[in-house]
């Protein structure tokens, strides 16, 4: 799936567009080429390996310029908060976590740690950053506790990589 962010910078660029403009690009994605299709998916964000492009591309041809407003701005809803599912997994996950840090039951918070930054892999954003960065940083503290140094040093470089 394309990111959230990315659906809505093109929702608001098709909000700003005239019909002509509109009727235009709809023209373009109804001639495109379904392999051209996957490949822009793909390099954008990527789209979800059960998706029938040619199909999709199909159904746009049949679409008015806002009906595919209307489709852009469900899509964007849908990833958001499919975003904040995985968001408060994630956060719950931390909490979960830290319960076993103060038990100092590192091997039980790091595998909480390691599971709720798997559920954010792939979602953009400054609040999934943060996160990101916070259990990398907790990851790195259970792997100094357990002395696996090389794991430590691991997580902090990553922390260190996050945008």
């Amino acid at each position: 799936m394309f990111n959230p962010e990315m659906m809505q910078a093109a929702q608001k660029m098709m909000a700003n567009m005239k019909p002509e403009d509109m009727q235009r690009m709809t023209q373009m994605a109804a001639n495109m080429d379904p392999k051209v299709m996957e490949n822009m998916m793909s390099t954008m964000g990527g789209g979800p390996s059960n998706v029938d492009t040619a199909q999709a591309l199909e159904q746009m041809k049949n679409m008015t310029p806002d009906q595919l407003k209307a489709g852009m701005a469900q899509a964007q809803n849908q990833m958001s908060a499919q975003k904040q599912y995985w968001y408060n997994a994630s956060e719950m996950l931390k909490n979960e976590g830290n319960a076993e840090v103060k038990k100092e039951c590192y091997p039980a918070a790091l595998a909480k740690y390691t599971k709720a930054l798997e559920n954010i892999q792939g979602h953009v954003g400054d609040d999934v950053a943060v996160l990101r960065v916070i259990l990398l940083n907790n990851i790195a503290l259970c792997h100094l506790k357990t002395k696996d140094f090389a794991q430590a040093l691991q997580a902090g470089e990553d922390a260190l990589k996050v945008d």
